[in-house]
């Protein structure tokens, strides 16, 4: 060392030391961005150091480290100095695993013999691609947002012309594989009949659902040539495997005139026969349930649902996966793409796609939900679709003194649909003459459509048994007859009112 060196060299060092910042008063946590981290996404938590004074302490040395180990989570830099004026340092975190984590991360100030510490919150990563497998489409929102249940609206009048604008709101849900709802995803609708508006795209919120509003009008639903249920609908490289009509139809229990034929063994398990019937209205038509079933995709992007055996969060050769066709609208609910249906062409070679027979991770992503178009019975479709059961047609009912009888009818909308029928108070009263009340035996909204509805009302003699003295009983009976209107709201967004009238019930009181 040259002369003069050494004494340089330790008063820098004293120098040194004696401008090495103090452990702040306070370390404390600022935020974290994003809030909901994804799994693969950079995740920046901020910490501030205070001095004694209340104000941010530049300089500060901190060490971050993870308050227990978690695999594939990783963290970047260890160490950080704070900022000059806000006197903030930053750490980042990523979670590279395809799993769920969650993580908390210490911050460590030391100085003079003192440490100071801050804990970060539970960071949480959770999500990765869209699954298909999660994917959800209803319409309707009885139970909450994305609980669909609204399978029908009320599109016709009884001269099977068009009520444009009857509307329902349309729910899609956007999953990963784990679970999570995915926020900002662009999820697109397409229809075959009405009109999915007032854009065909929508963005999903917070937990991963979009919505859109459907409403009826032209184009038409595709009249269809009636087919047959079956529980084994074909699977292979173009037919997805979809029933022919939804569960919620009823199709295990349809019957060829299932209005004349209710009271028969049902046959569940057997390949069905869709109802069918000559239209009286409209010469060479014939009517069956899907002519006014109508379908509807949501398609977004994301991976092909797949079962992860080994549980490391991809998918790995040999795994089960669901391969998807390219997205389709099935106007004609045969499972497969015909040349008239619109579909989205997702390698842009043309041409509709059936499956490719390979886990695709990314792609276009898709499901379908299905509503029906009802109307209501003309007088010439009365015949067919509306039928007394209980008491027999023409047979005259004695009410007790205080008692009371049922009337239990069939009605079905000339398709052999049952009726839209969506507010809780959907039912049938009134029209009694004589001293009797009229009042639905139940009432409400309808979750399942099939080919007819079983309608009930109860005549109660009109007496009141809690009157003071109680009002004896007629003698001789006096005569009564019923003609009790049912009523139907076509739908849950300003839907109108469909009268229809029960069949006649006659009889008298005691």
């Amino acid at each position: 060392m040259r002369p003069g060196l050494a004494p340089w060299v330790a008063f820098a060092s004293v120098v040194f030391v004696a401008c090495s910042p103090p452990a702040p008063a306070t370390l404390e946590f600022v935020d974290q961005s994003p809030a909901q981290p994804r799994l693969g996404e950079i995740t920046t938590l901020r910490f501030r150091a205070v001095d004694s004074r209340g104000q941010p302490q530049a300089g500060t040395p901190v060490s971050f480290t993870l308050q227990s180990d978690v695999p594939g989570v990783e963290l970047s830099p260890t160490e950080g100095v704070t900022n000059t004026g806000d006197g903030i340092v930053s750490v980042q975190l990523v979670a590279r695993g395809g799993r769920v984590a969650s993580v908390v991360v210490v911050a460590t100030a030391a100085g003079d013999g003192e440490t100071k510490t801050a804990v970060s919150p539970v960071v949480s990563f959770a999500g990765t691609n869209s699954s298909s497998r999660q994917l959800t489409f209803q319409c309707g929102s009885f139970s909450g947002d994305a609980s669909g249940a609204h399978h029908a609206i009320g599109a016709w009048d009884d001269t099977r012309n068009l009520i444009a604008g009857v509307k329902v709101r349309c729910i899609a849900h956007v999953g990963d594989r784990n679970g999570d709802g995915i926020g900002g995803a662009q999820v697109s609708f397409l229809t075959e009949a009405g009109t999915i508006g007032p854009s065909a795209v929508s963005a999903t919120d917070v937990v991963g659902n979009a919505e859109v509003l459907y409403k009826s009008s032209l184009p038409l639903p595709d009249d269809v040539e009636p087919g047959e249920f079956t529980w084994q609908p074909l699977v292979d490289a173009t037919h997805t495997g979809e029933y022919i009509a939804p569960l919620w139809m009823h199709p295990f229990l349809w019957e060829t005139s299932p209005v004349a034929a209710h009271g028969t063994p049902a046959q569940p398990y057997n390949t069905r026969p869709e109802p069918r019937r000559n239209d009286p209205i409209r010469p060479g038509k014939v009517n069956n349930p899907r002519d006014n079933l109508v379908s509807l995709v949501a398609i977004t992007s994301g991976e092909e649902a797949y079962e992860d055996n080994n549980n490391n969060g991809q998918y790995d050769q040999g795994e089960p996966f669901v391969d998807l066709t390219e997205p389709f609208v099935d106007n004609n609910d045969n499972g497969t793409w015909d040349p008239h249906e619109r579909f989205v062409d997702t390698n842009g070679d043309g041409k509709w796609n059936g499956k490719n027979n390979q886990f695709d991770a990314s792609s276009l992503i898709w499901v379908q939900e299905r509503v029906l178009w009802t109307g209501w019975p003309h007088e010439l479709d009365r015949e067919d679709t509306v039928r007394q059961i209980s008491p027999l047609p023409g047979v005259p009912i004695q009410v007790a003194h205080f008692g009371s009888k049922r009337s239990v009818f069939l009605v079905a909308d000339p398709w052999y649909n049952r009726i839209a029928q969506n507010a809780n108070d959907d039912g049938c009263k009134g029209g009694a003459e004589g001293p009797v009340n009229v009042d639905p035996f139940a009432s409400g909204i309808a979750f399942t459509y099939p080919s007819y509805n079983v309608e009930e009302y109860v005549i109660t003699d009109k007496h009141n048994p809690d009157a003071s003295p109680p009002p004896p009983a007629f003698d001789p009976p006096v005569a009564f007859t019923v003609n009790a209107t049912c009523k139907y709201t076509a739908a849950q967004i300003d839907g109108h009112k469909v009268p229809v009238r029960a069949p006649p019930v006659s009889g008298d009181v005691r």
